[in-house]
């Protein structure tokens, strides 16, 4: 029945590629012996051939064209046993293999090193990262592993504080990242304060980070993409796996259902537990809270190559605060979706998702003076949906769509009642093409990405069309050149003051119909290759030219004044990343030199988030069996801030019915110098974590033992502009973690 809907669904993506070339094609998916889990980007070859493929987000390959004969197929991924199978070719019928890979601990340093630069140096695209669970788990944590600040060690990535785990990528504003999570567009990916992000990384299998020039899969931001995949659950047994931290704790189950054959299910959820680890963080007591819990139900369908997906996502921060004078907050996120993949006919794989992602946040100003109430949401449904068709040649063309339809709310009252709302409900819509080839050498994938939605706009227009351009050329051995060219749009941005230290109240609006859509143009060049067996390194230099932002007024004054105008700016910048494995250490180095300039009403500066030079270390040590101990270093020039010049005194005369101001001295008013023009310290600091897995059957265990800021370096937070209070990052802080899974 699923079958039958899923196919009459997109029977008219399809009709175009219905006739194939004739071939015996070698095909199956790559999966874990002990769980049933897919296994994404292995790599399958012929052993003797200079034929392979690697396997995509469900764990499926195809090897096209193959002549009859008796093949020895070959499977390897990082942290899996290689696997052989033998394969009879004959006829015309294809031939299914699937490999099933026992899972093994990382002996060898160098076999991850090595196979995961190999993955991105064959990669065609410049800019791509892909983590997996374990990169996730080599970072040292704050209280608690997190996924966005396991992204911050990326060349070209940025935060402005040891608070949040928000990130700014090449030179990008916060907003101008798109998050995915199984297709699912979410726009508030954080906890209160941006302290950490509402993913579990325990439920995650594979998270893609493209940093620029991203294919044409991809659009609607200006800057970069997450887009996680979520794990299924285990098809052979059911698994229980709790944890407990100086901040939450957690429970996930997961396994197979009583309700048929290949049917899955994964149950995961946190709660935050001690507000004084928020203390540390923040600086500051507050009473806050936070929970998020995810659910995903998957059928499979071994023989047909079929997949089906129903997954739920919800998260939820709450700050009440005692004190009258005091607003209290609360934010909610959730999504749910349903997906579907498999192949159609010999050739063709489809990919889909509907789904509908919800955002709401309320500000309770009570009897706050200074903060007027507010609310704000976001309700999209959308449907996004590929196929992928693998020519006889070894080729692969794909097209897809992504229809949404966001509804965007900005409400804020003020003290005396005045209400002003924003609403706008729009028909977002886009369709791509992408062809990968291989001639010689030279590898390309040429895309275009149409944004029908931007057509439909007041100053739409040419930029709706927009190519994206990856190419590599093999140089020598492992060594490859690398460019890549690529225009982008976005038509939504926040509403916040980019001044402000901690953003606490986002709330997203389309582009006001007087500005221009904001676009970016990116052009990348690379190159990277093996310096040495367990060495590596991979060298980028990126440029990209924002024709059109939309920037906070912030010399707004009447009524009349326009809360955002119309900028330009420039970024550009150069990375350097290095990867070293053996037996007893592995080593990660990445360096980036970035620029970022913003000119508006002829005037230019550096924003908030323009950091010059930015230098992150990571070593892991293999001390025995089970104990590893790993350290990580940061360091970075200061970011930019606008000093105070002077202060006068300001009468607030907002109160219609008070009497005479005579005698008021009014409250002071703080008097800006030119904007950023000056620079905080220099910002380092070591981090440092040991764990230790150990088994006592049937319970598996880690235990781990973390410092954030080990020499307790004192990084300048802010400075209050009033009281000349200095507030530093987070001090020297140790926390530890338990982890059963049984």
């Amino acid at each position: 029945m699923l079958n039958r809907i899923f196919h009459r669904l997109l029977f008219f993506v399809v009709l175009p590629c219905l006739a194939f070339a004739q071939g015996v094609d070698l095909r199956g998916v790559v999966s874990d012996s002990t769980t049933g889990e897919k296994i994404p980007f292995a790599n399958v070859t012929i052993l003797g051939l200079n034929r392979g493929a690697s396997t995509n987000l469900q764990g499926f390959y195809l090897i096209p064209n193959l002549s009859p004969g008796r093949y020895t197929i070959v499977a390897s991924s990082v942290g899996y046993a290689v696997r052989t199978a033998v394969a009879q070719v004959r006829g015309t019928e294809p031939v299914v293999v699937n490999l099933r890979l026992p899972s093994k601990p990382v002996e060898m340093s160098e076999v991850t090193v090595t196979s995961a630069a190999k993955r991105e140096l064959t990669e065609i695209h410049t800019s791509v990262h892909i983590l997996e669970q374990r990169d996730i788990h080599a970072v040292p944590v704050a209280a608690q592993e997190d996924i966005f600040r396991s992204i911050g060690i990326l060349p070209g990535v940025v935060s402005t504080s040891d608070v949040s785990s928000q990130f700014y990528v090449r030179g990008g504003a916060g907003d101008q990242n798109l998050i995915l999570l199984d297709g699912m567009r979410i726009y508030n990916p954080y906890h209160a304060f941006g302290i950490f992000s509402v993913f579990d990384p325990d439920i995650v299998k594979a998270t893609e980070v493209y940093t620029g020039a991203y294919p044409a899969d991809y659009g609607g931001r200006l800057s970069s993409v997450v887009s996680l995949t979520t794990r299924d659950g285990g098809a052979n047994a059911i698994s229980t796996r709790a944890n407990i931290n100086f901040l939450s704790t957690k429970l996930q189950l997961d396994g197979p259902l009583p309700v048929g054959e290949n049917v899955t299910f994964l149950v995961s959820g946190r709660k935050s537990l001690f507000s004084q680890t928020f203390t540390k963080f923040l600086s500051k007591d507050l009473p806050l809270s936070f929970y998020d819990g995810f659910a995903k139900v998957t059928i499979q369908n071994s023989e047909s190559q079929a997949k089906y997906g129903l997954q739920t996502f919800l998260s939820g921060d709450d700050l009440k605060s005692a004190n009258p004078n005091e607003p209290d907050y609360s934010w909610r996120t959730s999504a749910t979706g349903f997906s579907g993949s498999g192949l159609i006919g010999d050739r063709l794989y489809i990919t889909a998702v509907w789904y509908e992602s919800r955002v709401t946040a309320e500000r309770d100003a009570k009897q706050s003076k200074s903060i007027d109430a507010a609310f704000t949401s976001v309700l999209e449904t959308g449907m996004r949906a590929n196929a992928m068709v693998y020519l006889d040649s070894g080729e692969l063309f794909s097209f897809g769509f992504d229809f949404s339809f966001p509804t965007l709310d900005f409400i804020t009252t003020n003290s005396f009642g005045a209400r002003s709302e924003l609403t706008s409900g729009i028909a977002d819509a886009s369709a791509s093409v992408r062809y990968q080839t291989a001639p010689g050498r030279m590898r390309a994938d040429l895309g275009l990405f149409l944004d029908v939605g931007s057509l439909m706009l007041k100053n739409g227009g040419i930029e709706a069309l927009q190519p994206r351009i990856n190419l590599s050329y093999d140089l020598w051995e492992t060594w490859k050149a690398k460019l890549a060219l690529g225009r982008f749009t976005q038509s939504v941005v926040t509403v916040n003051n980019e001044d402000d230290v901690i953003s606490v109240f986002d709330a997203w609006i389309r582009v006001p119909e007087e500005l221009k859509t904001e676009q970016a143009d990116h052009v990348v060049l690379g190159l990277g290759g093996n310096v040495a067996p367990s060495l590596s390194t991979n060298v980028e230099a990126y440029f990209k030219n924002y024709g059109s932002l939309v920037l906070y007024n912030r010399d707004k004054v009447g009524p009349l004044d326009p809360d955002y105008i119309a900028g330009t700016g420039k970024a550009y910048g150069i990375e350097t990343m290095l990867r070293f494995g053996s037996n007893l250490v592995d080593i990660y180095a990445a360096y980036t030199f970035s620029m970022t300039k913003v000119t508006s009403n002829g005037f230019t500066y550096f924003p908030r988030y323009d950091r010059r030079h930015n230098l992150n270390l990571l070593s892991v040590l293999h001390v025995a069996s089970g104990f590893d101990v790993t350290l990580r270093w940061a360091l970075g020039s200061g970011f930019p801030f606008s000093e105070s010049v002077g202060f006068f005194d300001r009468l607030n005369m907002l109160n219609l019915f008070r009497g005479s101001y005579l005698g008021e001295t009014g409250d002071p008013y703080i008097i800006l110098g030119n904007k950023n023009s000056a620079r905080l310290p220099v910002y380092h600091r070591l981090d440092a974590s040991a764990a230790y897995r150990f088994t006592i059957h049937p319970i598996t265990g880690n235990v781990g033992v973390h410092i954030v800021n080990v020499y307790d370096r004192k990084n300048l937070f802010y400075f209050d502009r009033k009281t000349g209070q200095r507030t530093n990052m987070l001090p020297f802080f140790p926390t530890a973690s338990l982890t059963l899974e049984f």
